[in-house]
């Protein structure tokens, strides 16, 4: 990732374009696509992301939440964000660290309800400057979002190229190594052509999954579930995880820099919490306490975010807090222990009884009947509300 951070300047320097069909759907484009000078000197950059087909709403909003802004909806699996130039490297950064982001493009042109035919494709990027690919090698790849449209993935992708090459007669198609990777990604209800800035492996957590753990929990979440427990609870702060168990939570607040303590009544459960943490460096911050999530030993107001996997099933018999009464201590324990505006992020199974609205619910099917829901929610003086977007953030504040 360092790599492609130190090459970003040079890559995302596109204007962003707002095309849209006209009713009848026709190919006729009203593009608001700004001048190349103008762009260069541009201090925002308009950014694509796409996310995980598994829950993409729950992608969205950890996007939202990690960059604490507003993300527009292109689509369910495509959002939109204007973001400062100065803060692109940071914004990548935090995004790579999203465990539901699968590419970032820096927009070039895009549009809604893109028809089928391959030729609108060709019109669509010929409605932008590309002078970043002037005396350069770029290649054209697709993703397809849906199967849409029919055409196949080198038929659109020949197109964007001929359409990039009429408008940039410099540029230079090189499919083995190009310099510049240019993007377009479609579904029904949007269509984006970009340079593709990030594209993580899905596999980058999986060296801290439970076959390396030198302590093994039956429960224990995956390192992805636990990460993205971790990045809906909010950025910053102290983070406690009152049912830690084998302290995957703990783990992954720690390598996201964070402060974090596990809290847990089993004491086996707790050393080997503490023994992970050991394993994977995390121990000067991360902390374990032996105790009950129903009596937590901390002050009121003392915490700034609560990211948990509460115990059910098969492990809630062999916790003090079985079944439904440990969500119960969750909601009550923990809105004294965390601050107010703080977050809480946990995990419920799809037949338990939900202490809560639906709203905020985000299901994902894990295997076989089962079947599991993430929950925001954010503290305030009344009680619980479903969780927003804060404003005026770190990034909302930069000013360059």
């Amino acid at each position: 990732a360092s790599g492609r951070r130190k090459r970003v300047d040079a890559l995302a320097v596109g204007c962003a374009g707002d095309l849209n069909l006209s009713s009848g759907g026709s190919s006729v484009l009203t593009p608001r696509v700004q001048s190349s000078a103008r762009s260069l000197m541009s201090e925002t950059l308009r950014l694509c992301v796409v996310v995980s087909g598994v829950q993409p709403s729950l992608g969205l909003q950890e996007v939202e939440v990690a960059l604490e802004r507003p993300v527009e909806r292109l689509d369910d699996r495509i959002g939109a964000m204007e973001v400062q130039r100065g803060l692109l490297e940071t914004v990548l950064a935090e995004l790579f660290e999203c465990v539901l982001v699968q590419e970032v493009l820096s927009v070039k042109a895009w549009c809604s309800n893109p028809p089928t035919y391959p030729s609108f494709y060709k019109e669509l990027a010929t409605k932008t400057e590309w002078f970043e690919l002037a005396n350069r090698d770029f290649a054209v790849s697709v993703r397809k979002l849906g199967g849409y449209p029919p055409a196949s993935s080198v038929t659109l992708a020949a197109a964007v190229a001929d359409g990039i090459l009429e408008r940039c007669k410099e540029a230079r198609v090189n499919l083995e190594r190009p310099e510049v990777r240019v993007r377009l990604v479609v579904s029904k209800r949007a269509a984006v052509i970009g340079v593709l800035l990030l594209r993580p492996r899905g596999d980058r957590f999986r060296f801290r999954s439970k076959r390396y753990k030198v302590f093994k929990h039956p429960a224990s979440l995956t390192p992805e579930d636990a990460k993205l427990l971790v990045n809906l609870s909010g950025r910053g702060g102290v983070l406690l995880d009152p049912f830690c168990g084998s302290g995957s939570i703990v783990v992954e607040a720690c390598l996201s820099g964070l402060e974090a303590v596990g809290l847990d009544v089993d004491l086996k459960a707790a050393a080997g919490a503490r023994r992970n943490l050991v394993f994977f460096s995390c121990d000067a911050r991360g902390h374990v306490v032996v105790g009950d999530a129903c009596l937590p030993p901390f002050r009121y107001n003392s915490f700034d975010k609560i990211a948990t996997n509460p115990p059910y099933g098969r492990s809630a018999r062999l916790h003090s807090a079985g079944g439904r009464y440990a969500y119960e201590c969750l909601l009550d324990e923990g809105f004294k222990i965390l601050k107010e505006g703080g977050r809480i992020a946990y995990i419920v199974p799809l037949s338990a009884d939900r202490p809560l609205s639906e709203e905020n619910w985000f299901l994902i099917r894990v295997h076989g009947g089962l079947t599991r829901a993430f929950v925001t929610r954010v503290k305030e003086r009344g009680g619980w509300r479903a969780d927003s977007v804060p404003g005026n953030g770190f990034f909302d504040a930069y000013r360059g």
